[in-house]
């Protein structure tokens, strides 16, 4: 079952383990899904977390679509001030504790990688954290996938 999932040490399973997700949450989370994984493998950490970031809040997008229903917008939301804080409170605002604090766990750490790496200040991002960001993006993955009526529940 997707629950008994394992998290791979090599980063080809990583890719391969995606793809189920690519229908449900589009072409924007595979692509910098699998850019993710590319640059895990080339040993480009911060971009790797980068890339983790941003396929995250692919994850987001796709699913406040869903909730919203009109995907023009669920992206005029998240270009505002704080659109992706209030994207997550659209989405998990009135969930139960335990699906909002399980949503809340898995972005935060993946925000506060994907911030830290795309800026320009001094980073302490290595592999640990690059492998990190790629089993919590799978995960985060998984849990959506499998919350997913819940989290779309229309408005």
């Amino acid at each position: 079952s997707e629950q008994d999932s394992f998290v791979p040490t090599e980063p080809e399973r990583f890719a391969q383990m995606l793809i189920p997700y690519r229908e449900k949450f589009g072409e924007f989370f595979y692509e910098r899904a699998q850019e993710a994984v590319r640059c895990y493998g080339a040993h480009a950490y911060l971009a790797c977390c980068t890339m983790c970031g941003a396929a995250t809040e692919s994850i987001l997008l796709s699913a406040s679509i869903a909730k919203i229903g009109d995907e023009r917008s669920a992206f005029k939301t998240y270009y505002t001030s704080n659109g992706r804080v209030q994207i997550e409170n659209i989405l998990v605002g009135q969930a139960n504790d335990y699906l909002k604090r399980e949503f809340r766990g898995f972005t935060s750490l993946l925000k506060y990688w994907r911030d830290e790496a795309s800026h320009g200040g001094p980073t302490s991002i290595s592999d640990n954290e690059a492998y990190t960001s790629l089993a919590m993006l799978l995960r985060f993955a998984m849990f959506v996938n499998k919350n997913w009526e819940e989290i779309t529940l229309s408005l």
